[in-house]
């Protein structure tokens, strides 16, 4: 899914969900997690987002479509159908954002102790055709992804890798990325989230702007992210869910983030455990 442009933040957590149908981490989370769909599962996933600034404001809607492939492989589509950046000083643009596709593989299931493990790669398509709005450049990332329950509490942790594809004029480096996030399942139909998210940045010196000669500097490129998420699911009916999230960083930016989540299952099969 779209995180907000240029994050670092300080608001951390780690808490929430489970409920019988929600044993998979869905939105408002971008964590990436090691509890697969089952097999002929298909999720259907939507958000409007909504950030302000001092610098100005941005909407997105993006899109998730995903697919359980096998019981440990699946697939999963990310397209963002429409993005409005809107700054109070300089340039505007509107039109479609980037899509991003994932494969994620679960080769251990969780036992005793040890937590359920799992590998991604995902592959940045670059759609976007203003440059304010996407680099017009792939980007590969790897994550390598762990997820342990403890008792009403389901916990994820990711640790990724991402080549940068570098615009003409820019000056950009491959950076790591980081991910923790729970899930407390304080009702049937009602669980609390939570995860924080960071970065290394692509700028070639951390703590600075994108160093980009062309007049033109794509939001996509920053000097580091950290930011912190709190929001619930509530299960609206049997295989529908209402998110919300909302989204802080060291730039004092604020982002909103309601959403809808529909699960279709294979008759007979549940998510995996």
């Amino acid at each position: 899914m779209v995180a907000p442009r240029r994050f670092v933040l300080l608001f951390g957590l780690l808490v929430l969900a489970l409920s019988p149908l929600t044993t998979r981490s869905q939105q408002p989370l971008e964590t990436e997690t090691a509890r697969p769909p089952q097999k002929g599962a298909f999720e259907v996933q939507t958000a409007f987002e909504y950030q302000t600034s001092k610098e100005g404001t941005e909407r997105a809607l993006p899109f998730a479509f995903e697919y359980g492939i096998t019981d440990r492989l699946s697939l999963m589509a990310e397209p963002v159908s429409h993005t409005a950046i809107r700054p109070k000083v300089g340039t505007r643009a509107t039109g479609i954002g980037d899509l991003e596709i994932t494969l994620s593989y679960l080769f251990a299931r969780e036992k005793g102790r040890r937590p359920a493990l799992a590998v991604a790669g995902e592959v940045k398509v670059p759609t976007a055709r203003n440059l304010l709005i996407g680099s017009r450049k792939t980007d590969f990332t790897t994550y390598l992804i762990a997820s342990k329950r403890f008792g009403k509490v389901d916990t994820h942790g990711n640790v990724g890798y991402t080549i940068v594809g570098k615009p003409e004029g820019a000056q950009l480096k491959n950076f790591f990325n980081f991910a923790m996030a729970g899930e407390y399942f304080v009702r049937p139909k009602f669980t609390l989230v939570g995860e924080v998210l960071a970065n290394t940045g692509s700028s070639p010196e951390a703590g600075t702007v994108s160093t980009i000669t062309s007049p033109i500097i794509t939001p996509e490129v920053s000097s580091g992210e950290l930011v912190g998420m709190l929001g619930f699911r509530y299960r609206l009916r049997e295989r529908m869910f209402f998110t919300f999230g909302v989204s802080y960083d060291n730039n004092h930016a604020v982002l909103l983030r309601p959403g809808i989540t529909f699960y279709f299952n294979r008759p007979g099969r549940t998510r995996t455990q």
